[in-house]
């Protein structure tokens, strides 16, 4: 007698169900399919499989699934937003005119489930602008409390940041980051929680123990010589200041952090800002908000 050994492959279709083929092996060579019940191949069967790999979050998503169950998928594409965000363009199949597609933050889609900034529709071979005019105009429509805040509109003022993204420290509460890289790396970082602005900090590479380029340098001993920087950003843990460096080898993420130091005291000025009162609201409530953590 000879153990049958079982293996399977999975295909998914777009309206959510799957195909399972199972292969039977009697460990003497040989092999049986055994397919469950088939379903009808939908259309652009391997991109949409591609896609839930590159991009698990659309399974998230009720308007781009309802969308490929309609329309179905033929292939699809990226292409670059800004230094944050990419399009993501959804080809249907023959029975739609229109293309979906939506803006993506480039962000670790197993850890991050909220990277879909919106969902829209574009004809057959429209491309949508792949520079924004205004580099916060995604952060307006997320986070409107953030731009109302006299701290932000004074770093946004006198910094003019050209990204912005989120981390998020727990179900409520997420670190809004703004940055802006002129004669320095300046970042401001708000944090929100059940909508509203719970503190604000600004963090200059300048005042820090460990700065950018000393960080990318500490970063890259911890990646391949071909992993590609993503994104660079500091953020707060534990009452420290972070350097979070991402990258890509491959299909490959990495996300480095490098410690820089303590967070700034709470009487400490934020340099770079002209208004005292400006840098008051910057601090006070922010060091506060780091250290009841």
């Amino acid at each position: 007698m000879h153990d049958i050994d079982f293996s399977g492959q999975v295909s998914f279709n777009p309206d959510g169900s799957f195909t399972v083929i199972r292969t039977a092996s009697d460990g003497r060579g040989a092999t049986a399919a055994e397919p469950a019940r088939m379903l009808p191949p939908a259309p652009g069967g391997d991109p949409l499989m591609e896609l839930r790999g590159a991009h698990p979050n659309v399974e998230r998503n009720a308007e781009i699934m309802g969308y490929i169950r309609t329309c179905g998928l033929s292939s699809w594409y990226e292409r670059p937003y800004n230094a944050t965000c990419r399009y993501v363009y959804l080809v249907p199949g023959t029975s739609c005119s229109q293309t979906q597609v939506y803006l993506n933050r480039n962000v670790n889609e197993r850890e991050d489930h909220d990277s879909i900034v919106w969902v829209g529709r574009v004809d057959r071979g429209e491309e949508l602008p792949v520079e924004a005019s205004d580099p916060l105009a995604s952060l307006s429509v997320r986070y409107p409390r953030v731009m109302e805040n006299p701290a932000v509109e004074a770093f946004i003022r006198e910094d003019r940041p050209e990204r912005w993204g989120e981390v998020f420290e727990n179900e409520t509460t997420v670190q809004v980051y703004l940055i802006a890289e002129n004669a320095a790396f300046r970042e401001l970082i708000a944090t929100v929680g059940a909508g509203a602005v719970t503190g604000v900090m600004v963090l200059d590479e300048q005042h820090l123990a460990v700065n950018k380029t000393e960080a990318l340098a500490i970063a890259r001993e911890d990646v391949s010589p071909a992993a590609q920087l993503i994104d660079i950003h500091l953020q707060m843990k534990d009452g420290r200041v972070v350097w979070m460096a991402s990258y890509m080898d491959g299909p490959v993420y990495s996300s480095i952090p490098v410690d820089a130091g303590e967070a700034p005291a709470p009487g400490e000025k934020v340099p770079g800002f002209s208004s005292a009162t400006a840098a008051g609201a910057l601090l006070v409530p922010a060091a506060l908000h780091w250290r009841r953590r």
